[in-house]
């Protein structure tokens, strides 16, 4: 009889282990359904293709929106002045310098193309930088959203372990794992 005891108290006992065990390997078997993470290198092709696409993709919105106004911007800066500048550089300066490339008329409008040059060259400047950061800024974006998707996913598995009254103790000499299960 004290046989059948300890079989029945030791199968009761591995029960709960099986349960236990059991829906371990169906969360284990699903792994990361809910759980979406993004390629660091899609965020790059995207913001190599339009600025700020690839913060969009990495859900940095606000990044995503200032690179993309800000490149779009300066790029319509670098078109006006470009425009101005070969206006100023045709119209005025060139009928002036076929006359005399020295005279003060002449002097004055090369200048002025010349301001008109160097700003055209500072927004173009500013826009492929301003570019660059949006290919680096998508990388590290994609990463650190994928750093944080996974923390918070180990945290609701943290969480259902907790569920499942699973203890852990540790001391220097021993390891004790136990099931408490209140009912």
């Amino acid at each position: 009889m004290t046989g059948f005891l300890v079989k029945l108290f030791s199968l009761t006992l591995l029960i709960p282990v099986l349960c236990l065990f059991w829906r371990v390997q169906i969360s284990a078997a699903q792994p990361d359904e809910d759980l979406r993470l993004i390629s660091p290198i899609g965020a790059i092709a995207r913001s190599a293709i339009l600025p700020g696409w690839g913060q969009f993709y990495a859900h940095n919105r606000f990044l995503g929106a200032t690179s993309f106004v800000g490149t779009s911007g300066l790029l319509i800066g670098a078109l006006i002045t470009h425009q101005s500048f070969q206006h100023v550089y045709n119209n005025e300066y060139v009928p002036a310098a076929l006359d005399n490339d020295k005279s003060p008329e002449a002097v004055f409008q090369y200048n002025r193309a010349n301001q008109r040059f160097k700003l055209r060259q500072f927004f173009l400047f500013a826009a492929a930088g301003l570019w660059a950061y949006s290919l680096i800024d998508s990388y590290v974006g994609a990463n650190l959203y994928n750093a944080a998707a996974k923390a918070d996913q180990l945290i609701d598995d943290m969480k259902q372990i907790e569920e499942l009254g699973v203890q852990l103790k540790v001391t220097p000499t021993q390891l004790q794992l136990g099931i408490v299960k209140f009912f």
